[in-house]
């Protein structure tokens, strides 16, 4: 008796405290947010309660927007891109290869022993023998080889769609959802390899960490996808990245360096005529800005990279809040 007041008592404990937490962010009592509030009273996602107290940094009130995004990207306890999910999707895979490989081993075998009774069976027959027993087991035998084969090619295919969304995710930057140093990376080469004329822009938001310090990096967080957001809405089609920390690079294939700095300039533009106010106070979060570099090259990207790194310090060493132009032809190493 007294165990089951305990777990009773302990479970009203947690329903109050559930919608303590709904009434705190003025979230609807529906069922989706009483079971996400439910998973992080109790701690039960560890992901999941990490991301809420990362935002809720500060005492900021969470919206139904954020609350939905994270129940769908920690609807499993691991990403899809995580390297351990990756592991085990990959591990999986090699599994049902190897389990068509015996299968088709055994497919062949069957269809040996199949040939050699038909061989024996065309024997029986000329000696009048009735071959509707062996007929009958091999047409059991091949049906089965058959659902083997239907059942392990569709768990293959269900992997192999898996694999391929982790491996969009792991190419991913999961706060701005722009593609990370990983993929641009790969992007830079490819452009290089098709075009041969690249120009890069490096992005660096100024006084970033003065924005962490006086407002908390749940603040700091929608900065950076405010300004991950107007980047890519002002440079499309051009790819942008998240390249790290407070770090955008953006890829222009066979630009000149004077249409990739007019480009920049109108992002740079736009994300400083942008207000920004906290949510809760409302009160005015300053003005923000980037700075850039940009640089151009048709030898050497990785040389590029650094020209526009080398020139969006010059940005930053002559005031900030402008784009500076790598003049200097790169040469190959």
């Amino acid at each position: 008796m007294g165990e089951s007041m305990g777990k009773k008592r302990a479970n009203r404990e947690v329903a109050q405290a559930v919608i303590q937490f709904l009434d705190q962010h003025l979230l609807d009592p529906s069922p989706a947010n009483y079971a996400f509030a439910f998973l992080y009273i109790t701690g039960s996602n560890g992901l999941l309660r990490k991301m809420v107290d990362d935002i809720t940094d500060g005492g900021v009130r969470l919206t139904q927007g954020e609350v939905d995004d994270m129940i769908d990207s920690t609807s499993d306890d691991a990403g899809a891109g995580s390297p351990h999910n990756m592991d085990q999707l990959q591990d999986q895979l090699r599994r049902q290869a190897l389990a068509f490989s015996d299968l088709t081993s055994a497919a062949l075998s069957q269809a040996t022993t199949f040939n050699q009774d038909l061989a024996e069976g065309m024997e029986q027959i000329l000696a009048g023998f009735d071959l509707t027993a062996v007929i009958t087991a091999m047409r059991e035998r091949t049906a089965e080889v058959e659902r083997k084969l239907a059942a392990t090619q569709q768990e293959t295919e269900q992997l192999r769609l898996e694999l391929d969304t982790a491996r969009n995710d792991a190419s991913r930057d999961a706060l701005t959802n722009l593609p990370n140093r990983r993929s641009m990376d790969a992007k830079i080469q490819e452009s290089f390899g098709r075009c041969g004329s690249i120009a890069i822009a490096f992005c660096d938001i100024d006084h970033f960490k003065s924005i962490n310090d006086r407002f908390g990096h749940a603040v700091g967080d929608r900065v950076l996808r405010a300004v991950a957001e107007t980047l890519q809405t002002e440079l499309t089609p051009y790819p942008v990245a998240r390249f790290g920390g407070e770090e955008f690079v953006a890829l222009f294939p066979e630009m000149s360096e004077t249409e990739a700095f007019d480009l920049i300039e109108k992002a740079r533009v736009a994300v400083s005529e942008k207000t920004f106010r906290l949510r809760d106070t409302d009160q005015p979060l300053g003005r923000v800005t980037f700075s850039a570099g940009v640089a151009t090259t048709s030898s050497n990207p990785q040389q590029a990279l650094k020209d526009a790194d080398g020139a969006l310090y010059q940005a930053k060493n002559s005031g900030r809040d402008r784009t500076v132009c790598h003049l200097t032809p790169t040469i190959a190493a």
